[in-house]
């Protein structure tokens, strides 16, 4: 049978699944990037520190100044105990950026399956395949178009501060030292910002592949219904057994109702208004065709009052549902029948 078309897009039910398999649209690219770009921009205000810092162990060991610590183990520990303080901001940066741009791709989540053994991870065959893929020509492409984008700007921003490197001999070295960081600072941050934006567009790329990926066919989506909703055999079965225990708990009640309104065969509709209980009455039985004979049936064995009101019956049926007060406009009609009855019953009794 031949693979019908995928057409129809992933239901919540599939993205769900799939989701939960880490199978998820995203961007390794976008990470990257925004690290690159926070790290230079938190290098940018720590920089003259770490240089400092750098500076100040070199004349330290080289003997120009003299150190606090005498020892040069004293004098390392000194180095990366400072160098430590400046680099695990550094470090967690990085961390909190990965984590912040993985969960605005796709949301937090949480599974074990992609670390799962698959033979075909190990299948020689399936590597080769891997490799001389589209996809991996599509990633060398990218990659390589991107590095040749990147550098183009790096040599178009430096090429404004040719006239520097070729004087800086005669500047003083602080201030060359200082101008040099400047300007690969600036570098590196207009490189990261458009490495930025070349990952959204790769991430805009991997969102349209990953919705074409999931897509369904038709009988995937019946196969889908079938497992959620159920047989549409089974489904009829448990309908019909839901309203035979319905039926069974309704007709329970019809000897407690009040009167009971007919049509005078077509439609019952049992009433039971205790004006200690009730605000108002309330329906607790109605039927037709069968389930009407059964209700007045059921009625008259217990000596409910049948009362013969078409017009009343035919309003009150689609309007009310059983174990639901009746609405306010019924109030003086089915007001009228239940004092009617009340009025019978006392001359009976009298």
């Amino acid at each position: 049978m031949p693979e019908e078309h995928k057409t129809e897009r992933a239901t919540p039910y599939k993205r769900r699944k799939v989701r939960e398999e880490g199978n998820v649209a995203k961007s390794q690219e976008i990470a990257s990037s925004l690290v690159v770009l926070f790290s230079v921009i938190l290098l940018f205000f720590l920089g003259a520190y770490i240089l400092k810092e750098i500076v100040k162990a070199f004349l330290i060991i080289t003997g120009f100044v003299q150190g606090d610590i005498p020892s040069l183990e004293g004098i390392f520990k000194n180095i990366y105990l400072d160098l430590l303080k400046v680099l695990l901001p550094l470090f967690f940066l990085s961390l909190l950026v990965v984590f912040l741009s993985h969960v605005a791709q796709f949301g937090f989540i949480f599974t074990l399956k992609p670390l799962s053994f698959k033979i075909e991870r190990i299948n020689p065959f399936e590597g080769i395949k891997r490799l001389f893929s589209l996809t991996t020509l599509f990633e060398a492409v990218k990659s390589t178009l991107k590095a040749v984008l990147l550098i183009g700007i790096a040599l178009f921003i430096l090429k404004g501060s040719l006239w520097f490197f070729l004087e800086s001999a005669s500047v003083p070295v602080l201030e060359a030292i200082n101008r040099f960081l400047n300007i690969t600072t600036g570098v590196l941050i207009v490189m990261g910002v458009v490495a930025f934006f070349i990952a959204l567009l790769d991430y805009a790329f991997r969102r349209w592949q990953y919705e074409r990926k999931i897509m369904m066919s038709r009988r995937e989506l019946k196969e889908e219904y079938k497992q959620l909703e159920g047989h549409p055999e089974v489904k009829g079965r448990l309908r019909a057994r839901m309203r035979e225990l319905a039926k069974s708990r309704m007709m329970a009640e019809v000897p407690k109702s009040t009167v009971i309104i007919t049509n005078p065969t077509h439609i019952a509709i049992a009433l039971r208004y205790d004006p200690e209980k009730d605000k108002a009455p309330v329906v607790v039985a109605k039927g037709k065709g069968v389930i009407a004979e059964k209700i007045v049936e059921i009625g008259r064995a217990y000596g409910v009052p049948v009362v013969r009101k078409p017009e009343l019956a035919r309003a009150l049926y689609p309007a009310v549902e059983v174990g639901k007060e009746i609405s306010p406009k019924f109030y003086k009609a089915v007001a009228e029948v239940i004092a009617y009855v009340m009025f019978k019953r006392k001359k009976v009794y009298a």
